[in-house]
């Protein structure tokens, strides 16, 4: 008997829905919140998706997704604000995928 191919989403990361919760847990957890985003990205790529789940609202069936149309943007910006972070250590998994993204017939 043959197996299926069975795709394993990545985690949806839970974050506040209150205001200034979700300032605090933002400003605490950004490098984490943009990896998080880069790894789901990466998955959705691998796999043919055409968007992917990123976060959810604690306490609430809301959930923020990302289209396929919205990955390269999305990934321009973290690998920019790596850049003038100084946050080299990452810098190169999110180029990485940058090119990618390039790659990737429209």
């Amino acid at each position: 008997m043959k197996k299926k191919n069975v795709i394993t989403e990545p985690d949806i990361y839970i974050i506040p829905s209150k205001n200034d919760e979700m300032r605090l847990f933002v400003k605490k957890f950004k490098i984490d919140m943009m990896e998080h985003i880069v790894s789901n990205i990466t998955f959705a790529i691998e796999n043919k998706l055409p968007m992917v789940e990123i976060f959810q609202f604690k306490n609430s069936s809301y959930v923020v997704t990302i289209t396929s149309k919205e990955f390269m943007l999305n990934i321009e910006h973290i690998s920019q604000f790596y850049k003038e972070h100084e946050i080299f250590e990452y810098c190169a998994r999110a180029d990485k995928l940058l090119q990618t993204l390039k790659n990737i017939p429209c």
